[in-house]
């Protein structure tokens, strides 16, 4: 009998009619990422500090490191805290109140690190900083301007870069404000520009559109607008700073939409994503997620999605709340080393940091029997028994779970945070002898496969490109015990779906599909 077959998997193309896609190729996933020539079950995540949970539902997270110690900072909707895994400290500001974040109006927190010190900001109040290593809590900007508040502040160099600036309740929405140059633990010692100095404002755009963030690219500071974009470069002298326009057509979604990785920006457009270096700029989603990603973005809370260098991995995490949702509940996975997309479930989540995560304060956590659930045979483990369950110079994803006052730490363990997850890559369209006239009948699969468990295969098939694919009954598959799976479905185009749904792992390399040809219609 003639076999179809299918080899290393490449990616999910949800745009595009199936039919037409190479078998590589995958028209759905569920928790699913591309690497190492493989298809495999995502990794799931856990709560690295279950001593004591967030004292307030985080919606952003910023890991800070000061001599021997490590602590994250998370902010609420009215108050920012510190924990090193153990206890949570409140640092919010002791003068000036409570915070009043509007995610509604304003958006989330941005966060960053400038010359070793924290900086929040929400744009409502005042910005946000650490004013030394030894303070006890945040305070307002040191030496920021009286009764103004911005969109966003982000590091650039030595310069703080302010965005959108609302100046005694008047917005100027196209407006850039810089403070002098500070380094060593220091702030900006003025931002109003004088001979002495290199403090300045200016203000950019002639398309009526207003900023919503920026962000360091290599040697510049770009800015993006809601429909273009502009690019920041420091000449010195008494202009410090020059602008030009960079894309007269492509701006961003929202604040915290963009990325740097390998000099390149990762940009969540107004419907599209986007990759450049600064001088030109490529879709990297048309014909394959654009159309999907948008359609399932709820149209109310957009603004809440934000992207996330998952550096380990090489994926860049575009978090977006799905149609009827306030918080991040899924994300689209890109691995730029294998140019791929990918679906991952998310627990309502507004941020993710970037750092070291410690599942306890003193580092001392280890792998032990006793804090496994799975058998001796099903358990796995790319660690060591008695190691310690983090490394001191690997960069971790801490999620900060709003929906439930979590933090969550991702790509850990085979569970979301000890419940059972579905790994799912499905294919339809499929036709196996390459004749859309021919009705095919599958006999068995065999699959290219590892894991720790058993999986699930389900074969479909319709009459058209375009019907409804039906499943027969699923078949389970032990890839230490099986190689393949006797199957019966008939019709000219073929599905087929795996399916993991147990804390195990799983990854596919390819598969064989074993046919007869019944005859044309």
């Amino acid at each position: 009998m003639p076999i179809f077959q299918s080899n290393t998997p490449k990616g999910m193309v949800k745009d595009s009619n199936p039919t037409t896609l190479p078998p590589e190729f995958f028209s759905h996933t569920e928790n699913v990422r591309f690497e190492d020539s493989a298809a495999k079950k995502i990794s799931g995540h856990d709560n690295p500090f279950p001593v004591a949970n967030p004292s307030v539902a985080p919606y952003q997270v910023l890991n800070w490191a000061t001599g021997q110690n490590n602590y994250w900072f998370y902010a609420g909707t009215a108050k920012i805290y510190r924990t090193d895994g153990s206890t949570h400290t409140d640092f919010t500001r002791t003068s000036g109140g409570d915070y009043s974040t509007n995610l509604t109006a304003q958006g989330n927190w941005d966060v960053s690190i400038f010359n070793g010190l924290p900086i929040f900001n929400n744009g409502v109040d005042d910005p946000q900083c650490l004013a030394n290593t030894g303070a006890n809590n945040f305070s307002d900007l040191t030496n920021w301007a009286a009764n103004t508040v911005c969109k966003a502040i982000r590091p650039y160099g030595n310069y703080l870069i302010s965005l959108n600036l609302t100046e005694s309740s008047v917005n100027f929405p196209n407006k850039v404000r810089w403070g002098d140059a500070a380094e060593n633990n220091a702030l900006p010692s003025t931002w109003t520009a004088g001979a002495t100095n290199d403090a300045g404002a200016t203000t950019i755009g002639d398309n009526g559109d207003f900023i919503v963030d920026g962000f360091a690219l290599k040697q510049s500071f770009v800015i993006y607008k809601e429909k273009t974009t502009w690019i920041m470069n420091y000449i010195g002298g008494n202009l410090v700073f020059s602008f030009q326009k960079l894309f007269d057509d492509t701006g961003i979604l929202s604040k915290n939409c963009a990325c740097e990785f390998n000099g390149r920006h990762f940009v969540v457009t107004n419907g599209d994503i986007i990759v450049h270096d600064g001088v030109s700029k490529k879709s990297i989603a048309s014909d394959v997620i654009k159309r999907t990603l948008f359609d399932e973005i709820d149209s109310t809370n957009y603004a809440n999605t934000f992207v996330a260098h998952n550096i380990q991995k090489g994926e860049i995490w575009v978090s977006y709340p799905t149609v009827g949702s306030t918080f991040c509940n899924k994300a689209l996975i890109y691995n730029y080393n294998t140019s791929s997309f990918s679906f991952r479930d998310l627990p309502g989540i507004l941020g993710i940091g970037l750092g070291v995560v410690s599942p306890t304060s003193d580092g001392s956590t280890s792998i032990l029997w006793s804090g496994q659930s799975q058998s001796w045979i099903a358990y796995s483990t790319t660690e060591s028994w008695g190691e310690r369950a983090y490394n001191p110079t690997e960069t971790s994803m801490l999620m900060a779970g709003t929906s439930d006052t979590r933090l969550y730490r991702a790509d850990q363990g085979f569970d979301f945070a000890g419940n059972n997850f579905t790994m799912l890559l499905e294919r339809k369209g499929l036709v196996l002898d390459n004749n859309p006239n021919t009705v095919v009948q599958v006999r068995k699969v065999t699959p290219r496969f590892a894991g720790t468990g058993s999986a699930e295969v389900f074969v479909g098939s319709s009459m058209s490109p375009n019907g409804t694919y039906t499943y027969k009954a699923q078949q389970s598959i032990n890839p230490n015990s099986q190689n393949k799976v006797d199957a019966r479905a008939t019709g000219k185009y073929i599905a087929i779906k795996f399916q993991n749904t147990t804390a195990t792992t799983f990854e596919l390399n390819g598969y064989d599909i074993e046919y007869e040809v019944l005859g044309g219609r």
